[in-house]
């Protein structure tokens, strides 16, 4: 069994560290100002940063992992990793979710609980979580225990690898055109939006980035003007009414399709930036996973123990709460998940 080691892509990292930036931001604003709908650029970025997620999940996992996973053994110890990577901070923020929607004990519904802790939730009912937005972390549980079966199949022939991403895109496009109602809001058919199978193609789609355009080049000013066209398009695009029109019909056809150039762009993206930006955009990413989760409870908390503090200022709430978010986020890597990535690569080396 190979134990590769992959350079980190910086410019992989820094788009997770926006969209992470997004979605806090898409949160917040619906809590503290008004609600996001598909007209605004938080709205679609509230769906579709998690969609650029996934994404971004997949063309990963493809090239950290296309050496490594090589058979059963090296399989299991991949989804060791993974299990070490995500339930650590999942499990603190879920605890003190649970120490305030909860006065005692008997209150608590303890099957819930356990499906969120070891993340069954995502095979059972992906609908049933506790973390806001960890509904996306049952869902990655779900396609990690399928990326070895992926992997392989991409290693034997690219082919067959990209055959089953097709047919994940024709489940994917079943949901969005049959499945999902656009004349119902998204929020009432969320259980189907959340349905793993449902985005399962998203991150398929960056496995096949990586399976299939990583020798491809990039002209550096094509490429650039690809991601402001991309990025023009996603926001300026006309669409109106509640966030279903995102992601059923043509709508889920156009923004998917801004989700993949936008990945594919700083997949190729070659730019040069000062150490100092580089550097603080570095940090943002390594932070991602925690502002994702962490974002919700610092607002949570902040609101309880300042309630009788000026919590009127809805800006203020929101700069508030944003960098105390990205300040334990950093910390929260550095000291918690980084410890426990390190402990997964310790018990799985060969």
């Amino acid at each position: 069994m190979s134990n590769v080691k992959v350079d980190r892509i910086e410019t992989l990292d820094w788009l997770r560290g926006f969209m992470a930036l997004s979605i806090m931001f898409y949160h917040l604003s619906l809590w503290l100002i008004s609600p996001q709908d598909s007209s605004s650029i938080l709205g679609r970025l509230g769906i579709y940063g998690v969609s650029i997620f996934f994404i971004l999940s997949g063309l990963s996992m493809a090239i950290v992992y296309e050496q490594y996973i090589v058979d059963l053994k090296s399989s299991i110890n991949f989804l060791i990793r993974r299990i070490f990577r995500i339930w650590p901070l999942l499990w603190i923020v879920c605890i003190l979710i649970l120490i305030l929607q909860f006065t005692s004990i008997s209150n608590i519904n303890w099957i819930k609980v356990a499906l969120n802790l070891t993340t069954l939730f995502g095979f059972i009912q992906p609908d049933n979580y506790i973390a806001t937005g960890s509904w996306s972390i049952g869902n990655e549980m779900v396609y990690y225990l399928l990326t070895p079966l992926i992997i392989y199949t991409y290693n034997k022939d690219k082919l067959f690898g990209n055959a089953i991403f097709i047919i994940s895109l024709i489940i994917g496009l079943f949901f969005s055109f049959y499945f999902l109602d656009p004349s119902v809001k998204l929020a009432n058919q969320w259980s189907i939006y959340v349905n793993p199978l449902n985005n399962l193609f998203l991150y398929i789609m960056g496995m096949a980035i990586h399976y299939n355009l990583t020798e491809f080049k990039f002209n550096r000013i094509i490429n650039a003007g690809l991601l402001l066209f991309t990025g023009c398009l996603f926001c300026i695009l006309p669409v109106y009414g509640d966030q279903i029109v995102l992601v059923t019909g043509l709508g889920r056809l156009v923004f998917v399709s801004c989700s993949f150039m936008v990945v594919l762009c700083f997949y190729k993206l070659q730019i040069n930036l000062p150490q100092k930006i580089t550097k603080s955009l570095g940090r943002l990413g390594v932070a991602t996973y925690g502002i994702y989760l962490i974002h919700p409870v610092v607002y949570h908390y902040y609101i309880f123990v300042a309630r009788k503090a000026p919590v009127n200022y809805p800006i203020f709430l929101f700069i508030i709460v944003s960098l105390l978010t990205i300040i334990i986020s950093f910390y929260s890597y550095k000291i918690i998940e980084l410890r426990w990535i390190k402990i997964g690569k310790r018990l799985t080396i060969n």
